[in-house]
Protein backbone atom coordinates (compact mmCIF):
# COMPACT_ATOMS: atom_id res chain seq x y z
CA UNK A 1 0.00 0.00 0.00
CA UNK A 2 3.05 2.58 1.20
CA UNK A 3 4.65 1.75 -2.19
CA UNK A 4 1.36 2.53 -4.26
CA UNK A 5 0.92 5.76 -2.41
CA UNK A 6 4.75 6.71 -2.85
CA UNK A 7 4.11 6.08 -6.64
CA UNK A 8 0.69 8.00 -6.98
CA UNK A 9 2.23 11.00 -4.88
CA UNK A 10 5.03 10.95 -7.21
CA UNK A 11 3.07 11.18 -10.77
CA UNK A 12 1.25 13.87 -9.18
CA UNK A 13 4.49 15.52 -8.61
CA UNK A 14 5.52 14.92 -12.25
CA UNK A 15 2.13 16.12 -13.61
CA UNK A 16 2.52 19.34 -11.64
CA UNK A 17 6.04 19.75 -12.82
CA UNK A 18 4.65 19.38 -16.52
CA UNK A 19 1.85 21.28 -15.99
CA UNK A 20 4.31 24.31 -14.77
CA UNK A 21 6.40 23.69 -17.77
CA UNK A 22 3.35 24.27 -20.28
CA UNK A 23 1.92 26.87 -18.34
CA UNK A 24 5.33 28.65 -18.26
CA UNK A 25 5.66 27.53 -22.06
CA UNK A 26 2.43 29.28 -22.66
CA UNK A 27 3.44 32.75 -20.52
CA UNK A 28 6.62 33.05 -22.35
CA UNK A 29 5.12 32.46 -25.91
CA UNK A 30 2.88 34.97 -25.25
CA UNK A 31 5.58 37.33 -24.22
CA UNK A 32 7.73 36.74 -27.32
CA UNK A 33 4.45 37.44 -29.32
CA UNK A 34 4.09 40.60 -27.79
CA UNK A 35 7.93 41.89 -27.74
CA UNK A 36 7.59 40.28 -31.80
CA UNK A 37 5.06 42.97 -32.22
CA UNK A 38 7.34 45.59 -30.46
CA UNK A 39 10.31 44.25 -33.16
CA UNK A 40 12.33 43.04 -29.43
CA UNK A 41 14.11 39.57 -29.12
CA UNK A 42 13.43 37.72 -25.81
CA UNK A 43 16.39 35.38 -25.09
CA UNK A 44 16.98 33.31 -21.76
CA UNK A 45 19.93 32.13 -20.14
CA UNK A 46 18.57 30.19 -17.88
CA UNK A 47 16.72 26.72 -17.47
CA UNK A 48 13.28 26.94 -17.15
CA UNK A 49 13.93 25.83 -13.14
CA UNK A 50 17.06 28.06 -12.80
CA UNK A 51 20.74 26.97 -13.20
CA UNK A 52 21.39 25.34 -10.00
CA UNK A 53 24.76 25.03 -7.88
CA UNK A 54 28.03 23.79 -10.09
CA UNK A 55 28.35 20.01 -9.51
CA UNK A 56 32.17 17.85 -10.62
CA UNK A 57 31.97 14.54 -9.48
CA UNK A 58 30.80 11.85 -11.93
CA UNK A 59 31.05 14.45 -14.78
CA UNK A 60 33.35 15.67 -17.78
CA UNK A 61 32.45 18.90 -18.33
CA UNK A 62 30.31 21.92 -16.51
CA UNK A 63 26.98 20.76 -15.09
CA UNK A 64 24.54 22.25 -12.74
CA UNK A 65 21.86 20.55 -10.50
CA UNK A 66 18.92 22.29 -9.07
CA UNK A 67 16.73 20.43 -6.96
CA UNK A 68 12.88 20.72 -7.25
CA UNK A 69 11.57 18.50 -4.86
CA UNK A 70 12.00 15.40 -2.26
CA UNK A 71 9.27 15.20 0.21
CA UNK A 72 10.36 12.27 1.95
CA UNK A 73 6.19 11.01 2.37
CA UNK A 74 6.67 10.66 -1.72
CA UNK A 75 10.02 8.61 -1.65
CA UNK A 76 10.63 10.18 -4.93
CA UNK A 77 13.66 12.86 -5.98
CA UNK A 78 13.35 16.01 -8.79
CA UNK A 79 15.78 17.54 -9.20
CA UNK A 80 16.86 19.76 -12.97
CA UNK A 81 20.31 18.80 -14.19
CA UNK A 82 22.14 21.43 -16.84
CA UNK A 83 25.33 20.06 -18.72
CA UNK A 84 27.10 22.28 -20.59
CA UNK A 85 28.18 21.73 -24.19
CA UNK A 86 29.44 19.08 -24.71
CA UNK A 87 29.52 17.59 -21.12
CA UNK A 88 28.37 14.28 -19.36
CA UNK A 89 28.37 11.93 -16.41
CA UNK A 90 30.03 8.92 -16.54
CA UNK A 91 28.98 5.24 -16.95
CA UNK A 92 26.18 4.56 -13.69
CA UNK A 93 23.03 2.76 -12.65
CA UNK A 94 20.56 2.66 -10.65
CA UNK A 95 19.32 0.04 -8.39
CA UNK A 96 15.08 0.91 -9.20
CA UNK A 97 15.80 3.34 -12.68
CA UNK A 98 15.28 6.58 -13.19
CA UNK A 99 13.34 8.61 -15.16
CA UNK A 100 14.29 11.86 -17.25
CA UNK A 101 12.30 14.07 -18.60
CA UNK A 102 14.50 16.41 -21.48
CA UNK A 103 13.56 20.22 -21.21
CA UNK A 104 15.84 22.04 -23.53
CA UNK A 105 18.76 21.57 -25.59
CA UNK A 106 20.01 18.39 -27.44
CA UNK A 107 21.36 15.66 -25.69
CA UNK A 108 22.22 11.79 -25.71
CA UNK A 109 21.23 8.98 -23.45
CA UNK A 110 23.13 6.03 -24.21
CA UNK A 111 22.85 2.31 -22.83
CA UNK A 112 25.93 0.17 -22.94
CA UNK A 113 26.55 -1.68 -25.68
CA UNK A 114 23.65 -0.28 -27.40
CA UNK A 115 23.38 3.14 -29.92
CA UNK A 116 23.11 6.49 -28.20
CA UNK A 117 19.84 7.82 -28.37
CA UNK A 118 18.99 11.72 -29.24
CA UNK A 119 17.63 13.72 -26.99
CA UNK A 120 15.40 16.89 -27.81
CA UNK A 121 12.76 19.03 -25.66
CA UNK A 122 9.61 16.65 -24.68
CA UNK A 123 11.84 13.00 -24.67
CA UNK A 124 11.25 10.91 -21.89
CA UNK A 125 13.71 8.03 -21.04
CA UNK A 126 12.71 5.31 -18.95
CA UNK A 127 15.88 3.69 -17.65
CA UNK A 128 15.54 0.11 -16.74
CA UNK A 129 16.93 -0.89 -13.26
CA UNK A 130 20.57 -1.55 -13.00
CA UNK A 131 21.24 -0.59 -16.62
CA UNK A 132 24.24 0.97 -17.01
CA UNK A 133 24.34 4.56 -19.06
CA UNK A 134 25.21 7.75 -19.12
CA UNK A 135 23.46 10.95 -20.60
CA UNK A 136 24.78 14.70 -21.24
CA UNK A 137 24.78 17.22 -24.04
CA UNK A 138 25.70 17.36 -27.63
CA UNK A 139 28.75 18.89 -28.58
CA UNK A 140 27.02 22.46 -29.56
CA UNK A 141 24.17 22.33 -27.10
CA UNK A 142 23.65 23.02 -23.63
CA UNK A 143 20.82 20.31 -22.59
CA UNK A 144 19.00 19.89 -19.06
CA UNK A 145 16.49 17.32 -17.91
CA UNK A 146 14.56 17.24 -14.88
CA UNK A 147 15.89 13.67 -13.41
CA UNK A 148 13.35 11.63 -11.23
CA UNK A 149 14.46 8.93 -9.07
CA UNK A 150 11.51 6.46 -7.28
CA UNK A 151 12.29 4.64 -4.82
CA UNK A 152 14.86 6.64 -2.86
CA UNK A 153 15.14 4.86 -0.01
CA UNK A 154 16.36 1.59 -2.09
CA UNK A 155 17.63 3.38 -5.52
CA UNK A 156 21.48 4.00 -4.98
CA UNK A 157 23.33 4.77 -7.90
CA UNK A 158 26.62 2.89 -8.91
CA UNK A 159 29.18 5.33 -10.27
CA UNK A 160 31.87 3.51 -13.28
CA UNK A 161 34.18 5.01 -15.38
CA UNK A 162 34.06 8.56 -17.15
CA UNK A 163 32.37 7.93 -20.85
CA UNK A 164 35.37 8.48 -22.99
CA UNK A 165 35.95 10.80 -25.81
CA UNK A 166 36.64 8.38 -28.07
CA UNK A 167 33.09 6.45 -26.85
CA UNK A 168 31.61 10.07 -26.94
CA UNK A 169 32.41 11.18 -30.43
CA UNK A 170 30.96 7.10 -31.80
CA UNK A 171 28.05 7.69 -29.82
CA UNK A 172 27.27 11.60 -30.98
CA UNK A 173 28.56 10.86 -34.70
CA UNK A 174 31.78 13.30 -34.32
Amino acid sequence: MRTKVAMIACMFVVSMVLSSCNHSKQSSNSKMEDNKMKNEVVTSNEPLFGLGESISANFTGEAWLQPLSSVDEYDCSLYNVTFAPGTRNNWHSHAVGQILLCTEGIGYYQEKGKAARRLVPGSVVNIPANTLHWHGAAPDSRFTHIGITPKVGENSAEWGDPVTDEEYNVAVKL
